[in-house]
């Protein structure tokens, strides 16, 4: 098993480090000194054995989580992290993220839901912190109304790029309700401040939709467009979608972003596309 050989190399690398730097002092000025040298400066042997006390009983405390991580394991993931957060009450931001993601990858939605209702209880700041993370269940559920509340809850809450993802998915909320101008409201303020980008090309795309039924956008959304092609070529586009999509609420619009894809390269329909 590959982490077993990792943790048995990385404690004779370290073993090893150690016995270097305690017999340095021998090889270059002789055993005489080496003894009064450790023997005023003790306490750093000390240090090393508690570093690798600690170091070996955190592998040893996480070595089942580390197993199953590397067998693809989920259910086994899904078991410590359940036990971490329901029983230790260890609400800590690794734990949240680790178990939402063993939930997606095995499609339980229901559970991140669960755990969204627990948070909502008892830690209300945590579910806040991680406010794009449990929309995903809402996202997928492709529920208007049901994304709406859920999305509206946060909209003022978060801050910097988090705020303005929660602000899409509200407005792609808005969209899928048929409230047009409401959501045309919010994808406009992202455009006039996001730079070229995934989220820019996202609002971009929900707005040409909006242009369709509106006279006098159409001309701003394919400005936009032309500026987003004009700053990325399609390869540098790629990039930056496999980029992001280390994210879960951009990885669970993979379908949606193939359709912005074409929509600003296909060089039938896109102005401006390289």
């Amino acid at each position: 098993m590959k982490l077993k050989a990792i943790f048995i190399i990385f404690n004779v690398l370290v073993v090893l480090s150690f016995l270097f730097v305690f017999f340095m002092p021998a090889f270059f000025l002789g055993w005489d000194y080496t003894s009064v040298f450790w023997s005023s400066n003790w306490y750093l042997a000390g240090l090393f054995v508690v570093v690798l006390v600690v170091l070996n009983l955190y592998f040893g405390s996480n070595w089942r989580l580390f197993s199953a991580l590397e067998d693809e394991d989920w259910d086994a993931v899904i078991s410590v992290m359940e036990t971490r957060i329901y029983k230790k009450n260890r609400l800590t931001q690794g734990n949240i993220r680790l178990a939402v993601n063993a939930y997606v990858v095995t499609s339980r939605s229901e559970k991140v839901r669960e755990l969204e209702r627990y948070l909502r209880e008892h830690r209300p700041a945590v579910l806040q912190r991680n406010a794009l993370l449990f929309g995903i269940p809402h996202l997928l559920s492709n529920d208007g109304a049901e994304m709406a509340d859920y999305y509206a809850e946060f909209v003022d809450v978060r801050s910097g790029e988090e705020n303005d993802w929660i602000r899409w998915s509200y407005a792609f909320s808005l969209m899928l309700q048929q409230k047009l101008d409401e959501a045309q409201e919010v994808l406009n303020d992202l455009v006039s401040r996001l730079k070229p980008g995934v989220l820019l090309a996202l609002s971009a795309y929900l707005l040409d939709a909006y242009s369709r039924s509106a006279d006098g956008s159409g001309e701003a959304v394919a400005e936009v467009k032309r500026s987003i092609t004009g700053a990325m070529s399609h390869r540098e586009w790629n990039k930056k979608v496999e980029h992001a999509r280390g994210e879960l609420h951009v990885l669970v619009l993979s379908k949606l972003l193939r359709d912005v894809e074409q929509w600003l390269y296909d060089d039938g329909r896109a102005d401006g596309a390289s």
